[in-house]
């Protein structure tokens, strides 16, 4: 083997340390300049911190605007597995954020200046933790650590990973800025755009006029609203309504799905909780009414609540304060509370599912919204209305209906009322072409079967558009087999008998097929 072989073959040498340093620093440096959004820096900021320390997990900490601390970004050196941000040495990350200044553990579960009980509990051994610090401003902490090695971080990692959160405070910070400004800006234009009219509710309907009619009386007052309907028929536009026409638009306007979620998880959703008031619960926090406070709660499907949750919000109405969970201490809140329900919760009452007096605080003026089936008028309006916005999304343009199609449209009985109908024109926008008119045969399956049973009692007109859809359903498919009345039949899911009873009735035949 030849002396140049050898020199091809060997080893190359370890890279040093302190070229490893800049060039993991040159990074950074691409990373704070390319990332503006939060989240994507603080992932690639992490991802950095624990490549270049073979640590085996980093974990994030920020402060919200009550000084508490929050995780938010984890990550694990394995691409595959996931980080629970909960499962750190929590002692160490106070102890770095109390003192402001760095900590370097060699093993967390033995070491003196702290006890861990997390890091016996989670099996952690070593751990670098330093405080993220902009100016006078404490922001955080970026925590690394490793559980297999104790010792794994040395005190030229230290000294690294310092003059890494230095040079990354500035862009955290800024980040934090901008998405607290997005926030904000996102919620003004809400507030905004909110039309101070009713121009969100579209109907020619009598009923829901009155009822807009009512909305204006109550907005103004302080009043609790019952809003009652079926599924889709527009609870949360009427209780939006309500709240941008009140002296508290430029509040908050919250709203909560009792049903969304279990009774435990909605009552520390509604009231907060305490630090420390159960696993988990690492810091403090508020609940929707504290958020809300001097605005609006909207508590929709409130007929799906505990008895013990319904109990809790009975007292925040009478006292006009709540009590996070785990906390001693009341506190005040301004809250308008609407509610919306598409029970019978008069019917609940007597089954003894909801509480009589909590029914009467909210139920101070009731506003029932009827479903489409009662509002007929309304059906083409809306329908237009949609389909015009949807294409208008797409790029497309939306020509209009064809008389058959509306017929249709209003002969359903839409159980699942306006968000159904909203449904079925995004459906036409996407399937039709560029300036196609929307037919009968464009309506889903179950619109037109519905349409047909119904065609008894739908007057002649009705009938002579289901007829017309009839007659376009059998040419087409007579044409697309050349009129081979079983294969056509099949293909529209009849017998061959019936198949030629419809021939007859339309008076078609084979010479009079259009070419």
């Amino acid at each position: 083997m030849t002396e140049e072989t050898l020199d091809q073959t060997a080893e190359e040498p370890p890279i040093p340390e302190g070229r490893q340093d800049l060039e993991t620093l040159y990074r950074l440096a691409y990373v704070v300049h390319s990332f503006t959004e939060l989240e994507p820096l603080l992932q690639n900021l992490v991802d950095l911190a624990i490549q270049h320390l073979h640590a085996e997990r980093g974990v994030v900490f920020l402060r919200d605007r009550h000084g508490d601390l929050y995780p938010t970004v984890a990550r694990s050196l394995y691409p595959d597995e996931l980080v629970d941000a909960q499962k750190v040495a929590l002692s160490v990350v106070q102890s770095a954020i109390n003192r402001k200044e760095g900590i370097l553990a060699a093993n967390a579960q033995t070491d003196p200046r702290f006890q861990s009980e997390s890091a016996i509990h989670y099996n952690i051994l070593s751990v670098l933790c330093l405080p993220l610090i902009h100016g006078e401003t404490l922001l955080g902490a970026l925590y690394v650590d490793h559980g297999k090695l104790p010792g794994a971080f040395t005190e030229r990692d230290y000294l690294f990973l310092k003059s890494f959160v230095d040079l990354s405070s500035s862009a955290v910070q800024t980040a934090q800025e901008r998405e607290n400004f997005r926030l904000e800006n996102s919620y003004l234009r809400r507030i905004a755009s909110a039309e101070q009219g009713f121009s969100e509710i579209i109907s020619n309907s009598p009923k829901i006029i009155s009822i807009l009619e009512t909305v204006e009386l109550v907005a103004a007052s302080n009043v609790s609203v019952l809003i009652m309907g079926e599924s889709g028929t527009g609870k949360e536009l009427i209780a939006r309504a309500i709240h941008y026409k009140s002296p508290r638009r430029d509040k908050k306007f919250i709203t909560q799905n009792c049903a969304s979620l279990p009774e435990t998880l909605l009552e520390s959703e509604l009231f907060g909780y305490k630090k420390g008031s159960y696993t988990g619960a690492t810091h403090d926090k508020p609940g929707l009414f504290e958020v809300a406070d001097g605005g609006t709660l909207l508590l929709d499907e409130i007929g799906d609540l505990s008895l013990s949750s319904q109990a809790k919000i009975l007292r925040a109405l009478q006292e006009g304060e709540i009590r996070r969970i785990g906390d001693n201490q009341s506190r005040k809140v301004d809250v308008r509370i609407l509610s919306a329900t598409n029970k019978d919760l008069q019917d609940q009452i007597q089954r003894g599912l909801f509480r009589e007096d909590l029914f009467y605080r909210l139920n101070v003026v009731t506003v029932k919204l009827p479903p489409m089936r009662d509002r007929k008028e309304d059906i083409p309006l809306l329908a237009r209305h949609f389909l015009t916005l949807f294409a208008g999304r797409l790029g497309r343009r939306h020509v209009g209906f064809e008389r058959d199609a509306v017929d249709v449209l209003t002969a359903y009985h839409w159980p699942g009322n306006v968000r159904q109908l909203k449904n079925e024109m995004e459906r036409l926008a996407i399937l039709l072409n560029d300036g196609e008119m929307v037919t009968a045969h464009h309506l889903s399956e179950v619109i037109q079967q519905a349409a047909l049973l119904s065609s008894a009692a739908g007057g002649n007109r009705l009938k002579e558009s289901l007829d017309a859809i009839q007659r376009k359903m059998l040419l087409e498919a007579l044409q697309k087999y050349r009129w081979n009345k079983t294969r056509a039949a099949e293909d529209l899911g009849i017998t061959r008998r019936g198949l030629i009873k419809m021939i007859e009735r339309f008076d078609l035949d084979r010479r009079k097929r259009p070419r």
